[in-house]
């Protein structure tokens, strides 16, 4: 599958988004940029990228919620997922995201994150690794009753 300057198989995006979705499940439970945790990472089925949701605590009792498209290639090189962690960290250092996509997720704008993540030169998107265990994606309707995306 060509990819904005890259050619990669099915199975390589796949690898990326099990690994960006890896990742980010440890900020579940704990915050990535207060006030927000994660609620979900699941694969874009359109695009080398992932849709990551945000809520605001793990008990979501505010509705201060936020609908990401964060690419997984960036100026032409693969954003590995610690790249996708630390910027979405950037959030609580008070960066502002502006730009809705013109699609809705979960009933709220998606919002582009692009500017929040940087490609770093490597070869492909899952630099050759081996697939990681675990779904490609996982969403919560609620705190803590997640649901995989495979």
């Amino acid at each position: 599958m060509p990819v904005m300057g890259l050619t990669c198989t099915e199975g390589c995006l796949s690898r990326a988004q099990s690994a960006g979705a890896a990742a980010l499940w440890r900020y579940t439970g704990t915050p990535i940029a207060r006030p927000y945790c994660v609620r979900g990472c699941i694969p874009e089925r359109d695009d080398a990228a992932v849709i990551v949701a945000l809520w605001a605590g793990p008990n979501a009792r505010e509705k201060r919620n936020l609908f990401l498209i964060l690419p997984l290639v960036s100026g032409g090189l693969p954003v590995p997922p610690r790249s996708v962690v630390a910027g979405l960290m950037r959030l609580g250092h008070g960066t502002r995201l502006f730009g809705s996509v013109g699609r809705r997720f979960d009933g709220k704008p998606l919002l582009d994150g692009g500017g929040l993540v940087e490609g770093e030169g490597q070869p492909c998107l899952c630099d050759g690794a081996a697939e990681p265990p675990g779904p490609r994606g996982f969403y919560f309707e609620r705190p803590g009753d997640p649901t995989r995306h495979p």
